[in-house]
């Protein structure tokens, strides 16, 4: 695999996270209210925000497989543009980091202890937690720009479409709508990141590693591949089947 051929994989990989994760952030980001048939905001009950998170949950663990290959290969193949990034971008980075971590924390950990206050709290930092984390990713794609102005309109364009995918995949996922508006959102989702990558391209396969040195991790790619593949199909399979009481159990 030449340079041209990892950057390829490693875009591949970012939009792999974003359309399984960024439904995991936009759901997260409207777990305590749903817009009504009347365009109006309600409050969403404790039952209905496990029945959210439960339409959302396999998407979680397969999306994190791509975010962690994806960085392996930025670190591993494009270290110069991987530290270029963390120079310009190092609070958004630190950002998206802590964001991700607490967004983990409130999915696992909302429903381990009884009592209202505890899940209400976990709630709070799930929504606040997911929006975040959206924004930051796409602030950070912004950074990859070399511009200010693209962190601040594509962190909040990131905000506005996980919402949309979020709420497009629960929808489905309880037979509300059909696969339509999922594979709007998805392309909606996946445009700032494949624009982010032709626009960062030149930069990109100028920092990769030796040919060597690649040939050597393509290998591991070629084994890796397979499994991140599997995990997306499994994903996607569950997700498109109807949602049952036995899913809520976890959340």
């Amino acid at each position: 695999m030449n340079a041209a051929a990892w950057a390829v994989f490693l875009t591949i990989l970012f939009v792999g996270w974003v359309v399984l994760d960024g439904a995991v952030q936009g759901a997260g980001a409207t777990l305590l209210q749903e817009r009504d048939p009347d365009g109006g905001a309600r409050r969403r009950e404790p039952a209905e925000r496990r029945v959210v998170l439960a339409a959302v949950g396999p998407l979680l663990l397969p999306g994190e497989v791509w975010l962690v290959a994806g960085l392996g290969v930025l670190i591993g193949v494009f270290p110069h543009a991987e530290a270029d990034l963390l120079n310009a971008g190092y609070p958004v980075a630190v950002t998206l980091i802590a964001s991700w971590a607490l967004r983990d924390a409130g999915i696992w950990l909302r429903s381990r202890r009884p009592g209202r206050v505890w899940r209400d709290v976990w709630d709070v930092v799930l929504v606040v937690a997911s929006i975040t984390l959206a924004g930051s990713w796409g602030a950070l794609l912004g950074v990859a720009w070399g511009s200010g102005l693209a962190a601040l309109a594509l962190a909040v364009v990131a905000v506005v479409v996980t919402r949309l995918h979020g709420d497009a995949v629960v929808a489905w996922r309880l037979r509300r709508t059909g696969p339509v508006p999922v594979i709007v959102t998805t392309v909606m989702i996946v445009a700032p990141v494949v624009g982010t990558a032709i626009a960062a391209w030149p930069r990109l396969v100028d920092g990769a590693i030796s040919a060597e040195a690649m040939a050597s991790l393509g290998v591991v790619a070629l084994v890796v591949l397979p499994v991140i593949l599997a995990a997306q199909v499994v994903a996607w399979w569950i997700v498109s089947r109807p949602l049952g009481k036995r899913d809520t159990v976890f959340f």
